[in-house]
């Protein structure tokens, strides 16, 4: 009969342990992630160091070092033996209560960018025609664009528009804003559908924004409308996910959930 090695097994206490260590990491990481993303360092910026993160979260260092390295491995932050860990990456903070280019949130550091990176007239599918509003087999404006910040390609779209409307826009002028590209060349976007969505990047979307295939990416479905109600543009927009956080207030009305349930 084979000797069991009793001294490999965890104890039940021993595995409560280290499953509190994982979970307060996890929180941790949370928290100081909300930090960082807020901008209250900024980029390039030096993190406090691990005895004051200690006191700052109530936790012991083994806690601290797990925090870092799963922020270390999302590429938030930078640890440099003997210097210190560094703020590698914030997120944009993109205010989801209207309808404006996602570019709005970093417009002020002047580091966002744009290229069309297709247009062409193309048949419509049928779900495009249907949401333009277009006669089965017509034709559509189809343009492929990406938005970059700071150097670093951030969005990757696609939009379908009635050809009367893809027709008038000057690629040219396109700075990474696509509401911008409509009203230059004369429209009016007055609302629209928005839907969003957590999806993972596949080849396409991972080679125009340098990222691995399968990183998460936000999604935006989105369909425009002029102030008559006429369809301007439906498409989809591919957001980093490590680059992007949504920000909204809300209402609580119990009433209203009330009316609904009945």
């Amino acid at each position: 009969m084979s000797r069991r090695h009793v001294g490999s097994i965890e104890k039940p206490d021993q595995l409560s342990g280290r499953r509190r260590r994982v979970d307060d990491a996890s929180r941790i990481r949370d928290l100081l992630r909300s930090e960082i993303a807020s901008g209250r360092y900024g980029e390039q910026a030096m993190l406090p160091s691990e005895s004051e993160l200690m006191l700052e979260y109530a936790v012991g260092r083994n806690v601290v070092r797990d925090c870092l390295d799963l922020l270390r491995d999302e590429g938030l932050i930078e640890r440099i033996q003997g210097s210190g860990t560094f703020v590698l990456e914030t997120k944009a903070q993109h205010r989801f209560d209207r309808v404006h280019a996602i570019h709005d949130s970093v417009r002020r550091s002047g580091r966002v960018s744009g290229a069309v990176l297709s247009m062409s007239t193309v048949t419509a599918p049928r779900p495009v025609a249907e949401h333009l509003a277009l006669a089965a087999g017509a034709a559509c404006t189809l343009i492929e664009y990406t938005a970059v910040i700071a150097g670093t390609p951030f969005s990757v779209s696609t939009s379908y528009l009635p050809v009367p409307v893809g027709s008038q826009l000057d690629r040219g002028v396109f700075s990474g804003d696509f509401y911008q590209l409509l009203e230059a060349a004369g429209f009016t976007v007055n609302g629209g559908d928005l839907s969003v969505e957590a999806i993972s990047a596949d080849e396409r979307a991972a080679t125009t924004l340098r990222i691995r295939v399968g990183a998460p990416l936000i999604m935006f479905q989105r369909k425009l409308v002029s102030p008559d109600g006429s369809p301007l543009e439906y498409g989809y927009v591919r957001c980093r996910g490590d680059r992007l956080s949504l920000q909204i207030q809300l209402p609580r009305s119990v009433q209203s959930e009330k009316e609904t349930a009945q």
